[in-house]
């Protein structure tokens, strides 16, 4: 059970970071709207972290 738990809290923790990450690349995207190399960067990442999270879905996590 201890590990579940364990697993639980580092779950949370990297999802918490991937949303934070967003969320800051979309601030900066909104404050340099003339580089259009920011969106791409910014839907890279969004695509990055949807495979990861059908990753940890399929493993079972």
């Amino acid at each position: 059970m201890e590990l579940r738990i364990r697993t639980y809290i580092l779950y949370g923790i990297g999802i918490a970071s991937c949303i934070a990450g967003v969320v800051y690349l979309t601030a900066e995207y909104v404050n340099y709207l003339s580089e259009p190399g920011k969106l791409g960067c910014l839907a890279l990442a969004v695509g990055i972290f949807a495979f990861l999270g059908r990753y940890f879905e399929e493993i079972g996590w």
